[in-house]
C-alpha cells in the first residue's frame, strides 16, 4: 500500500510528463486495437466470400439429369471441389423471386423457362479455379454465350482481393504495431530513468534505512503499470465506442456478410488482453529503468 501512495505521489508530481505518457499510450493502444477489429473484420468477410459458389456454370436447357451427374462426378474425382451444386429452373426462379420481392413488375416478366439450370461451384482453393472452369469448358452441357464462349461465372477475383487486402492489413498491423510497443517501451523507459536519477538522493535515504534495492523499485514498476492500464483502457475504451456507435450503421452497410456486431468473446480478449499486456509491458520498461540505475 505504501509502494502504491508513492507511485501515485510521482505520478502527481510530474503531470505534463503524466499526460504525456498517457496521450501516446491512448494513441498507440487505440490505434493497436483498431487495427486488431479490423484485421479481423476483413477474415469473417473474406470467410463470407469463400464460402459463397466461386464459378457458376450455365446449363443448356437439354442437359439431361445423367449428363449433369456425370460432371459433377468428373469435378469431384480431382479432389479440388469443396462443394458442388446444382440448382434446378425452378430453384433459380425462386432464388430470383427472393432476390427481387420487392419488385413486382421483375417477377411478372421471369418464369422458370427462361431461367436456366446451373451449377454451383466452390473450390478447395481459389487457385483450382482455373483448372475446374478448363474442364467445366469442354462440357457439351455448358451453355454457350453469343460471343461463343461458355457461361461461367467466376467469383475468383473478388475473394483474391480480398484474400490480398487482409494479408496487407495483417502486415501492416504487424509492423505499426510492432513500432508502437517498442514507442511505448523505450518512452516509459527514459521517463522513469528521469525520474530514478531526480530522485536518487531519495533513493539513498531509503537504502540507508535499510530498505532492500526491491523496496526502492516496487513504486516506480507500480507506477509503469498505472500508465499502462490508463494509457490501454483509455485506447480500447475508445475503439468500443466507436464499434458501438457505429456497428449498426456497418451492420446495415455490409448486409448478410455478418461481420457486426462482433462476437462479445472477441471483444473481451482483445480488450481485456491489451489492458493486461500494456500494463506488464509498461512494468517491464520501468523494472529495465530500475535495473539499470538501481543496482
Amino acid at each position: 500500500m505504501n509502494s502504491l501512495k508513492t507511485a501515485l505521489s510521482h505520478i502527481r508530481r510530474s503531470p505534463y510528463q503524466t499526460v504525456l505518457i498517457i496521450l501516446v499510450l491512448f494513441f498507440s493502444f487505440f490505434l493497436l486495437t483498431s487495427f486488431a477489429v479490423l484485421a479481423f473484420s476483413s477474415q469473417k468477410v473474406l470467410t463470407f466470400f469463400e464460402a459463397k459458389p466461386q464459378a457458376i456454370a450455365y446449363l443448356k436447357d437439354e442437359a439431361t439429369p445423367e449428363q449433369v451427374q456425370a460432371v459433377i462426378d468428373k469435378l469431384k474425382a480431382t479432389g479440388k471441389v469443396k462443394e458442388i451444386k446444382y440448382v434446378s429452373k425452378e430453384e433459380a426462379l425462386r432464388i430470383y423471386q427472393e432476390a427481387n420481392k420487392d419488385n413486382p413488375l421483375l417477377l411478372e416478366m421471369v418464369t422458370a423457362d427462361i431461367l436456366p439450370a446451373s451449377l454451383e461451384i466452390s473450390a478447395v482453393n481459389i487457385a483450382y479455379l482455373e483448372e475446374l472452369a478448363s474442364i467445366l469448358e469442354q462440357e457439351e452441357i455448358v451453355s454457350v454465350s453469343e460471343s461463343g464462349k461458355k457461361e461461367i461465372d467466376f467469383a475468383k477475383d473478388i475473394a483474391t482481393s480480398l484474400r490480398q487486402w487482409t494479408q496487407t492489413i495483417r502486415r501492416v498491423g504487424i509492423g505499426l504495431g510492432a513500432f508502437l510497443l517498442a514507442e511505448c517501451f523505450l518512452l516509459i523507459l527514459v521517463i522513469t530513468s528521469m525520474k530514478i536519477a531526480l530522485r536518487r538522493e531519495e533513493v539513498e535515504i531509503v537504502r540507508l534505512l535499510g530498505g532492500s534495492s526491491w523496496f526502492a523499485r516496487v513504486p516506480f514498476l507500480l507506477e509503469g503499470a498505472i500508465y499502462g492500464f490508463v494509457g490501454s483502457l483509455l485506447g480500447s475504451g475508445t475503439t468500443y465506442l466507436l464499434l458501438s456507435q457505429g456497428g449498426e450503421a456497418a451492420e446495415q452497410f455490409l448486409g448478410d456478410i455478418g461481420v457486426f456486431p462482433l462476437p462479445s468473446s472477441f471483444l473481451a480478449i482483445l480488450f481485456g488482453g491489451t489492458v493486461v499486456f500494456a500494463s506488464l509491458l509498461c512494468a517491464l520498461a520501468s523494472f529495465t529503468a530500475t535495473r539499470r540505475y538501481l543496482k
